[in-house]
This record gives C-alpha cells, structure tokens and sequence, in this order.
C-alpha cells in the first residue's frame, strides 16, 4: 500500500509560480499527492490544481494578473483596490466556489492577527480563506472572518509541514520559497524586496555602509525573526523531501517573468527526483 503524501507549499508572493514547475513533474512522473497544505501564494496554487486546473492551465489564467492592480506602481499603496483585484480574478478562474468541491483535499493557512494564533481552513466558501492566507500584511488588508481578523500564514510561517504530520502524511514533500536572509546586502529596502520593481524613491532612509536608517533596522530585524522562526520550525518538522527552487533573487510581487520561476521549480523537482520516484514507490 503507497503511503499517504502530503504536499507543503509555502508561502513566497511571485516566487511561488515555482510551485507550478514542480507540480509539471509531479504530474509527469505520476508522484500520487493525497492532500495540499498552502500558505499564502501556494494556497492559491494548491487551490488551482485541487480544483483540477493542469499546470499548463494555470499559468495561462495566472498570466491575466501581469500588469494588472494587484501590483502595480498606480495602486502600490491601495491594499483593498489590490485585493478587489485579485478577489475578481479568483472567483473568474476557479471552477469550483468550495473546499468541499475540491478534487483533492486542500487546508489553507492563516493567521487570526488578533490572536496571534495560526488558523487553518479546509471547509466552506474558497475565494475568502484564498484572501485571507495571501494577505501579506502592508500589501493586502486582513479578512474578516466570523469573529476572526486573519491574515498571510507567512506572518507566523510560510511553510506548514508539522501540519502536514497533524492532518496524517506518512510522507511529506515541501516546496519552500521563503528568501534566505540576506548575508551580503544586510540593508535590503523593503519595497524592492517585496516588489522587485525599481521605484523613484526609497524606505531606507540614510545608510552610510555601516549604519542603517530606521526603517532598513526594523525591515532587518522582522527578517531575522522570521527566519529563526522558519528554520527552527522546519528543523522541528522536517518533511521527507525538501524542494528549494532558486528564486530568491525574486521580489515577492515581481509578476514581469513567469518563466524564470516556474523553471526554476521543474529544475528543482528533476534534483531531487530519484528521493521523489522513491516515495511514490518508482
């Protein structure tokens, strides 16, 4: 009997199409998946395939966002007018309105901001927890949910394994897009991080080569938090193949090359293919 796989697909704006990439393979390869965990841009992309959407299909609907307001110089500070966008996009291109009409089993990931606690969403209406697990905090406002105010997943990790193990996967394959912290350039300005775009003005405010401005300080020290917490959970709850396309160049809202990311996550799938075969029972 094949053991039950669950995949992981985290969280990473743009730099999530290279999930695409891997789901070629594993479709190529006829690697059985039971069930999808995502957080942010991989809850869309696991809500796509589940919904039975081919890989080829999904980067044909997923080209439509290019040059669209989800990110775009004109509405880069209107978060609702971003999220109205995409709102209108997802309920337009995904053929089924509810987890439960699904193919395949699909939990989201969010965050309740007023709790400070990880919620998950796996049942009702898809279009609402789809908003609510890519609502990067700055770029998208939360979504109400019942008493819930929930937000991106990726506020507490972008790369849910241990609930992989919670939900039952004897074996877990995950796909982290998350960017490594920067060694090199420690004063990395947020908003080309996030965006990738090369705007007429900065956040970083005076950095001298050694000392940063408060903005570039307060940036630096969510990232390292968040990668401490990354790491430190991924270690706890290691998944029996990790896939880390190379897209870390990429700005998270950098929607100009599809391709690039997209390849990168079929390069990635081809690496580690024999661990893959093995846990398909090939």
């Amino acid at each position: 009997m094949s053991p039950r796989i669950g995949l992981v697909l985290g969280g990473g704006g743009s730099r999530g199409l290279a999930h695409i990439g891997v789901l070629q393979v594993l479709l190529r390869e006829r690697i059985p998946v039971d069930f999808i965990i995502g957080t942010s841009m991989g809850s869309i992309v696991g809500a796509l395939y589940s919904a039975g959407l081919t890989p080829d299909k999904m980067i044909e609907k997923l080209r439509s966002l290019q040059g669209s307001q989800v990110i775009s110089l004109n509405h880069l500070f209107s978060a609702r007018a971003r999220q109205r966008t995409l709102e209108e996009w997802l309920e337009a291109n995904l053929p089924v309105k509810s987890f439960e009409d699904l193919l395949c089993a699909l939990t989201v990931v969010t965050v309740d901001v007023v709790e400070g606690e990880e919620v998950t969403i796996d049942e009702g209406p898809l279009v609402p927890a789809l908003l609510a697990s890519s609502a990067v905090p700055g770029m998208f406002p939360p979504v109400r949910r019942g008493d819930q105010l929930l937000a991106d997943g990726g506020v507490i990790d972008s790369l849910s394994t241990h609930l992989a193990y919670r939900l039952g996967a004897e074996k877990v394959i995950a796909v982290d897009v998350y960017p490594p912290l920067e060694h090199e350039n420690l004063w990395v300005d947020p908003l080309l991080a996030m965006t990738g775009l090369d705007l007429p003005f900065s956040l970083l405010g005076s950095v001298d080569g050694q000392t940063p401005g408060i903005i570039a300080s307060l940036w630096r020290s969510s990232r390292v938090m968040a990668w401490h917490l990354h790491t430190s959970r991924l270690a706890a709850h290691a998944p029996d193949v990790l896939l880390r396309p190379a897209v870390e160049r990429m700005g998270s809202f950098d929607f100009k090359d599809f391709q690039r990311p997209i390849q990168a996550g079929v390069d990635e799938a081809e690496r580690v293919l024999p661990a893959l075969r093995a846990l398909g029972g090939g």
